[in-house]
């Protein structure tokens, strides 16, 4: 489970840095169809469909809100939910985007819901994170080449709910809590320190544990959670 759920993360972390990247570019350029822009150049970048319920961006303020955010499986899937989104809030500096660098004083996201889905040939609908991972990163290099991500100040993550299921046997359904409430990570200022964040929020989810303070990691624990944890079985 900490593989896949390590996959998942980075996948996320890219499709959000490709998201504010297309937004504050679309700003930069007085583009007043932001909304449209960003679902279209979405799918492009990782041939899923993705639906924005709403989205504001700040007119006095360097601000993005969304809700309401989902993105579906492809069609060899059923073009079923793979993600559920209900909130993405970013701060940015809008200075620094003024001058090419994307700096985030503050995104908060809330990821209600991920779907696994085992198609009718056996494959899991993440069994190309890795190939989509990557289309989003050069999508985001291309389509916002114009800023160059240097930092993100603070983190605040929710992830609430795993589900697991196949398409020969829709009706059966494993749940899992992942348990992770206003996760904060500070001062996250390269791909790698990013990458560390993604692992050690892996290693929350399998071990399943709530943590619903703002204090740091504590590792000790988060080891012996680890070792507690088990084994994700697939819903039979």
């Amino acid at each position: 489970m900490f593989k896949l759920i390590r996959r998942l993360i980075r996948w996320v972390v890219c499709l959000l840095i490709l998201l504010v990247a297309l937004i504050v570019t679309a700003v930069l350029s007085r583009n007043a169809i932001v909304k449209q822009i960003v679902q279209s150049r979405l799918r492009a970048g990782t041939g899923m469909d993705v639906e924005i319920g709403k989205m504001e961006v700040g007119l006095g303020a360097p601000t993005i809100a969304i809700e309401d955010c989902k993105i579906y499986n492809p069609p060899e899937f059923g073009g079923t939910l793979f993600l559920n989104v209900p909130e993405i809030f970013v701060d940015y500096d809008w200075d620094a985007a003024r001058s090419g660098k994307l700096h985030l004083n503050l995104v908060r996201i809330n990821l209600a819901e991920i779907d696994i889905v085992r198609g009718k040939q056996g494959r899991l609908n993440t069994q190309d994170l890795d190939e989509k991972s990557k289309a989003a990163s050069e999508a985001a290099k291309k389509q916002g080449s114009a800023l160059t991500f240097t930092g993100l100040d603070t983190l605040n993550v929710t992830m609430q709910k795993l589900r697991m299921w196949s398409l020969a046997t829709p009706d059966r359904v494993r749940e899992e809590r992942l348990g992770i409430t206003n996760e904060i990570f500070t001062n996250l200022k390269t791909e790698a320190e990013l990458q560390q964040m993604a692992m050690l929020l892996a290693a929350r989810c399998s071990a399943n544990t709530a943590s619903s303070t703002n204090g740091p990691i504590d590792m000790v624990k988060l080891l012996q959670d680890l070792v507690r944890a088990g084994t994700m079985k697939w819903p039979e």
